[in-house]
């Protein structure tokens, strides 16, 4: 069960860049920065505030995880900004396909709103490191859950206009 924390540690950052654009746009001030990336191929929610934060957020998370550890902080920079991007490049796949599945913003798409994410952070976390089976099947069963509370979370607590 420890190898499974640190995995989760390991993995942090892609959960934190996955979290925060639901929480950026909500913060007075910055609630204007919301310029979509791409809307006509991801959709209007997709905006360069949560590309932002999301990938500085997982940079900073992977850099303080590492200095913290007594490791090279620069490697975790590298780490976290590989999740960060993957993250949310996974995410912006998942929406991509959404479009084109005549899906509208912001509707499910169940189980895939909760691992597209974990598989892009996978694919470009296998730069510096490769996982093996077991924590890849890990990550792809507690990306689902965690998304999915998170979710509720925000909702709860008026970030989000929808639970899922």
């Amino acid at each position: 069960m420890n190898h499974f924390w640190e995995i989760f540690l390991f993995f942090l950052p892609a959960f934190v860049a996955n979290a925060v654009p639901v929480i950026v746009m909500n913060i007075p001030g910055i609630r204007k920065w919301d310029t979509p990336v791409w809307e006509r191929f991801l959709g209007k929610n997709k905006t360069w505030r949560g590309f932002i934060f999301g990938i500085g957020c997982a940079i900073a998370v992977g850099g303080i995880q590492f200095w913290i550890g007594g490791q090279d902080p620069f490697f975790g920079l590298m780490w976290g900004g590989l999740l960060g991007i993957g993250a949310l490049g996974g995410d912006s796949v998942e929406s991509f396909v959404k479009r084109r599945m005549n899906i509208v913003p912001g509707q499910a798409l169940p189980f895939w709103d909760g691992v597209d994410y974990i598989i892009g952070a996978l694919l470009l976390g296998c730069f510096m490191y490769i996982p093996n089976l077991s924590e890849v099947f890990f990550l792809i069963i507690i990306g689902p859950i965690l998304s999915f509370l998170s979710n509720v979370l925000a909702y709860v607590f008026k970030l989000k206009k929808v639970w899922y």
